[in-house]
């Protein structure tokens, strides 16, 4: 890769930044593309009809730009979000105080973090679910989120389709995109062929970039990173042995009318539990 003038691009990797989350702005521009908007319509729908209670505060874990937790507090709920990186947990800040918002954001683990108040609603979106790699990391963020939610509370998860674990089809979602905001262009690909499965830890290890344009030119950062597949079963499995959950429901997308099924339409897998214990 070289800049219009000839010159090679600037190449950053991992030894001289955390992680990616630690490119906060940079992040923000990547995936700015979601239907923000029409995703917290599906949360708060499917909260609302699965839950027993009148929605009125929502956490959101592993929050980055906090895209989702600043639509909430547009309308009007307690609306608070949750980051394990310092750089975006500042960012996020900055964003809420320019937006005139009311809603914090924690810094803290999505598996011990605790909180003085209950939430109705939890929601852990992206890619999120995948970082957590062993079945006790799972095990402990559904007790986590169990505590902090009220009784009968939902917690919505997104993450990628169970098909997409065994490469016989097209991806259900692109790994790479580009996306322009102002005079900045974010090139991402999201791990690739790059990737490397341990079929015994059931965990991929990836490579995220982000090539970035500029008019200072342009500037390549190579983010090593892991990824969980947990497997329909073992979701299954694990809800149930942490005895804190039952599953409500599972879609295919943020829509009502698609119930999770191997169709193409279903792009997603997004499981509404609801809280027991």
């Amino acid at each position: 890769m070289t800049e219009n003038n000839g010159n090679p691009a600037r190449i950053i990797t991992s030894t001289e930044i955390t992680q990616n989350y630690s490119l906060p702005e940079i992040y923000d521009i990547a995936f700015s593309f979601r239907d923000v908007p029409d995703e917290v319509d599906f949360l708060l729908e499917a909260t609302q009809k699965y839950s027993a209670r009148k929605i009125t505060s929502a956490i959101e874990l592993a929050c980055g730009p906090g895209y989702h937790t600043r639509e909430i507090a547009k309308r009007s709920l307690v609306s608070d979000g949750l980051d394990l990186s310092p750089d975006m947990v500042a960012y996020t800040r900055s964003l809420i105080q320019k937006e005139l918002l009311r809603a914090e954001i924690f810094e803290g683990d999505m598996r011990c973090f605790r909180a003085a108040k209950k939430y109705d609603l939890a929601y852990l979106l992206m890619a999120s679910f995948a970082q957590l790699l062993t079945n006790q990391d799972i095990l402990d963020n559904f007790n986590c989120v169990a505590d902090l939610l009220s009784d009968g509370g939902i917690y919505i998860i997104e993450t990628a389709h169970p098909r997409d674990f065994f490469g016989e089809e097209e991806p259900s979602v692109k790994h790479a995109w580009q996306i322009s905001r102002g005079d900045i262009t974010v090139e991402t690909n999201w791990g690739g062929d790059d990737q490397q499965f341990n079929p015994l830890t059931d965990v991929d290890d990836i490579l995220v970039s982000y090539t970035v344009t500029t008019p200072d030119g342009i500037t390549r950062y190579e983010c090593p990173d892991k990824y969980r597949r947990c497997s329909l079963t073992t979701f299954q499995a694990l809800v149930k042995l942490s005895g804190r959950f039952e599953i409500a429901a599972m879609f295919g997308g943020f829509d009502l009318n698609l119930p999770l099924t191997n169709d193409r339409a279903c792009w997603r897998f997004i499981p509404v539990l609801r809280k027991i214990r």
